[in-house]
């Protein structure tokens, strides 16, 4: 499984590690950003760089992501027409290896990243889902559209989706589980999402 197109949209998600613009808006924007400034926290505490610290410093990352993310409503959109074929263990499983990988490829590259500055466009609700708008502005100069959808479970307000220059992060995934599943079978696809957890890929 190719996860190159994914790996590119997830490292634009490192605008966690910049410096957010602020404007006002509601309750989807200000837990962005709050989730924002914990990573940035991270990201420049020299008391987590060291080597020895690196284990906690992902585990720590890894918490604040679980924060913001609603990843069975993530897995569900990403397996989309699958999802109700499945037994609730099959469902369970699935969502703790989609969270590994998204979140393992996310610690893999976010450390990487910072300097640019990120603007908080707009925000839209109807009901119970969201949009919010933002623009990366990297230090070289370039505008990259992020758009957020958000869906708010039992008052809370969680991301399920990020469209980064109009390219879905759920459909990225939704693309490539399809391809597989067409051709093979669920349980190939948790072996090979295994496998690209223990590669780190």
């Amino acid at each position: 499984m190719c996860f190159k197109n994914i790996k590119r949209l997830i490292l634009s998600i490192s605008i966690f590690l910049t410096i957010p613009m602020t404007v006002t808006a509601g309750e989807p924007t200000d837990k962005i950003k709050a989730v924002s400034d914990k990573l940035i926290a991270i990201v420049f505490d020299n008391s987590l760089k060291a080597p020895e610290m690196k284990d906690k410093r992902e585990q720590m990352v890894f918490e604040i992501v679980d924060g913001l993310f609603n990843w069975e409503e993530f897995s569900r959109r990403a397996l989309a027409r699958h999802w109700g074929k499945r037994t609730e263990n099959e469902k369970k499983e699935f969502i703790s290896l989609f969270r590994q990988l998204v979140e393992r490829t996310y610690m893999d590259k976010a450390g990487q990243y910072s300097g640019g500055k990120v603007v908080f466009l707009d925000e839209k609700i109807e009901g119970d889902y969201g949009n919010v708008s933002t623009q990366v502005l990297t230090s070289a100069g370039t505008q990259i559209p992020v758009e957020y959808r958000v869906i708010k479970k039992d008052g809370v307000w969680w991301v399920y989706d990020v469209n980064i220059e109009g390219v879905s992060l759920v459909n990225n995934y939704r693309s490539q589980f399809n391809n597989i599943l067409i051709k093979s079978s669920f349980e190939d696809l948790l072996n090979r999402l295994k496998e690209n957890i223990e590669k780190g890929e």
